[in-house]
């Protein structure tokens, strides 16, 4: 060696395994397996909510619905073996809210339950394959809680230690094309984006496939949102109900409730027929007739209309416009022929 450099035959070169663009388009894949249809395809996910929301739950009736090949809402769900790793539980409780559920009138033989594992560093892995190679038919695991299965080695980098547990547990989804559905915690503190609000570091979401995201709108309340982001799936939005009889969160709506921004487009949508001319304030007591639990104010009014003009235009077809004349603001607003 010259000057401590190795020459190049020395160096342990490897190739780049690589594809062009005409053979990939080329390429036929078989189509993507689902749990859920529609809204959980195979792949890693998380289910995270704050704690005692009511995640479990919500995870139990995902498992009796893949189990029996029966519905989530009005998903369909595909049947097969699931494994539920209830690391929280005992069988008395699982019992217990099996029952709730009223799954001692179902055929809930495809359902198995664990209450204990090993982590994902020391054995996890090989006990989930193990399962599902003598359970050829399984199509989803989930994992309650995925804090239960992190083993105590924590990396400074929080990144790095959360996207590795990620890629790790990925060996399971790529090697039997399942469904893996990790329940996952939030943190207290407030983010308008729900996916902000995961514990842990931007690793934890971006190694999986995607996040559903359980928020109430108070800990006291039934009333709450199920947010799913997935890469492989549309984004949606559920407004949901928590049954406190049965246990059970049912689906109320599909737009999961609208912010407060997109409920003044649906109430304009709805008030305006042709056109219409006014004050902010004429607007505003408009509204208000349309809608009596309106708390709108003009300034409100304005400030939405200004920020949305473009939504208006190509969801709605309506043109917002604005003219300041010697005593007032006017507001006009004008609906396209071909939205009517």
């Amino acid at each position: 060696m010259e000057n401590g450099k190795k020459e190049n035959s020395e160096w342990n070169l490897k190739e780049l395994s690589s594809i062009n663009g005409n053979e990939l388009m080329a390429l036929e894949f078989d189509e993507l397996h689902y749990a859920i249809e529609q809204i959980l395809p195979s792949g890693i996910f998380l289910l995270a909510g704050s704690p005692k929301i009511g995640k479990s739950w919500l995870a139990l009736q995902i498992c009796l619905a893949v189990a029996t090949g029966g519905q989530l809402w009005d998903y369909s769900a595909f049947s097969g073996e699931v494994v539920y790793f209830a690391l929280e539980d005992n069988y008395r409780r699982l019992q217990r809210r099996l029952h709730t559920l009223e799954a001692d009138k179902l055929d809930i033989s495809k359902l198995h339950l664990v209450t204990a594992s090993f982590g994902i560093n020391d054995g996890l892995i090989e006990q989930t394959d193990s399962f599902i190679d003598k359970h050829t038919g399984t199509n989803l695991v989930i994992v309650d809680t995925l804090q239960h299965i992190r083993n105590s080695e924590f990396d400074k980098n929080m990144y790095a230690y959360d996207y590795r547990d990620m890629t790790k547990l990925r060996e399971i989804t790529d090697k039997h094309d399942i469904t893996l559905l990790l329940v996952h915690h939030t943190r207290k503190m407030y983010d308008p984006d729900p996916l902000n609000t995961i514990s842990g570091s931007t690793g934890l979401v971006g190694a999986v496939d995607g996040v559903f995201v359980l928020e109430k709108t108070q800990r006291s309340s039934s009333s709450g949102k199920l947010t799913i982001a997935n890469r492989d799936t549309e984004d949606y939005c559920f407004e949901m109900n928590f049954d406190q009889e049965n246990c059970q969160w049912l689906l109320v709506s599909k737009d999961g409730g609208l912010n407060p921004e997109e409920a003044i487009c649906v109430l304009i949508d709805d008030f305006l027929n042709g056109s219409w001319s006014g004050t902010a304030t004429e607007l505003t007591t408009e509204l208000k007739t349309l809608d009596g639990d309106s708390d709108l104010s003009a300034l409100t009014v304005t400030k939405h209309l200004k920020k949305f003009v473009g939504l208006f235009k190509t969801k709605y077809g309506i043109d917002v416009g604005f003219e300041r004349t010697r005593n007032s603001r006017i507001i006009t607003l004008t609906r396209s022929s071909s939205f009517v």
